[in-house]
């Protein structure tokens, strides 16, 4: 049986509703922008029961990241230059060739952005939001990757097809 604190069995869905509810925060439009839009900048929020690793942490996204950890109801944001900082050292993404498209990252190295109180979520966000914004060509650079690997993505997938095709395999 999955974990209910994977994004894949929904078990974040608490932490969103949770984030919400503490911030006022509302949920995007769509998933593949992020998870919830406070004041105007758009969150990813992860749930884990105990401080441990993240999973697919997208730093492309450039968004900060949120973190509940329920065990110790605990909650972390980290800014998105410092998430592709610390994912800009790895060799490969987790479950992709890319790290900024997916990674794992490991909150025991991430204490600096631990918050006192759950009540700080908002101010936290809002001062993590603005802290990424003063590097404006990093945030393009994603945005660069992002557009890259959708594009490389899209050629992949016409040439499979036309192989497939000419294999008399679709």
């Amino acid at each position: 049986m999955a974990d209910e604190s994977t994004g894949i069995s929904r078990g974040g869905k608490e932490a969103e509703e949770r984030f919400m509810a503490i911030t006022g925060a509302t949920p995007t439009a769509r998933a593949a922008l992020g998870d919830a839009v406070l004041d105007g900048t758009t969150v990813e929020i992860k749930h884990t029961k105990r401080t441990e690793t993240l999973n697919q942490v997208r730093a492309v996204k450039y968004i900060p990241l949120v973190v509940w950890v329920s065990g110790e109801d605990a909650w972390y944001v980290i800014p998105a230059h410092r998430i592709v900082a610390i994912v800009s050292d790895r060799k490969r993404g987790q479950h992709t060739e890319n790290p900024f498209e997916s990674a794992t990252l490991n909150l025991k190295r991430l204490d600096d952005f631990r918050l006192e109180s759950e009540a700080d979520l908002a101010a936290a966000v809002a001062r993590r939001a603005k802290e990424s914004a003063a590097y404006p060509q990093l945030k393009k650079e994603m945005d660069r990757v992002l557009a890259e690997a959708r594009e490389h993505a899209a050629s992949d997938i016409e040439r499979v097809i036309g192989v497939l095709v000419q294999l008399d395999l679709l």
